[in-house]
């Protein structure tokens, strides 16, 4: 009686063992215990591409500014130079040329009702009108040229500090993302090592219950 109640003990034993061991091997195939971290990786992916998309083209706005930022000093760096280089591009603006016009009318009109038509004083003062229409105009035109010249610098320089800004943000958030996948990734690594587990487990649960009948 005592061995059949031991054989009856072991063939229980034996078919608990192996019932145990199909469960573990069921659960370690069909149980993907690393899905979840894989889908929290695939929306990271998703979330960061989105933001690339954003930032994207702030960055290469301001990536692509440097170099004519760069030009833009290195035009500046011999002032004489630079002022020359402008100052060859000059020409009498229609408004001058018209002031010049009336300033010659007036000088001789005046010249002739004062009897002084042909004389020095009449020449040096024409002289002198059109030198001062000269000079204001082309002061003029260097101060336009030189403000719009300003502003340009200026814009390629907002260009950089958002360009520098959308590198920063992207750092921070490939830091972010690196950091998030890392976790994911580890946790993947661990779920799909526990499914093997759990085979292996369940395989060894059926060697023993089937010793054990």
């Amino acid at each position: 009686m005592a061995m059949a109640r031991n054989a009856f003990s072991n063939n229980q034993l034996g078919a608990m063992s192996m019932g145990g061991g199909i469960g573990s091997i069921l659960s370690g195939l069909f149980n993907d215990s690393s899905a979840p971290y894989q889908a929290s990786m695939d929306q990271l992916q998703k979330y960061l591409d989105q933001a690339k998309q954003f930032q994207t083209p702030f960055y290469e706005a301001g990536t692509s500014a440097i170099p004519q930022y760069q030009k833009y000093l290195q035009g500046m760096e011999n002032p004489s130079k630079f002022i020359n280089d402008l100052m060859g591009q000059y020409h009498e603006s229609p408004y001058a040329n018209y002031l010049q016009q009336q300033s010659r009318r007036g000088a001789i009109n005046q010249a002739s009702a004062s009897g002084l038509i042909g004389s020095t004083p009449l020449a040096q003062q024409m002289q002198q009108n059109a030198s001062n229409i000269s000079s204001g105009d082309m002061n003029n035109w260097l101060q336009n040229v030189l403000g719009i010249n300003d502003r340009y610098g200026a814009g390629l320089n907002r260009l950089m500090g958002g360009g520098q800004s959308s590198a920063n943000a992207l750092t921070d958030l490939l830091s972010q993302y690196g950091k998030a996948m890392s976790e994911s990734a580890y946790g993947r690594a661990a779920g799909e090592n526990a499914d093997t587990s759990n085979i292996l487990g369940g395989l060894g649960s059926l060697l023993t219950g089937a010793f054990l009948l």
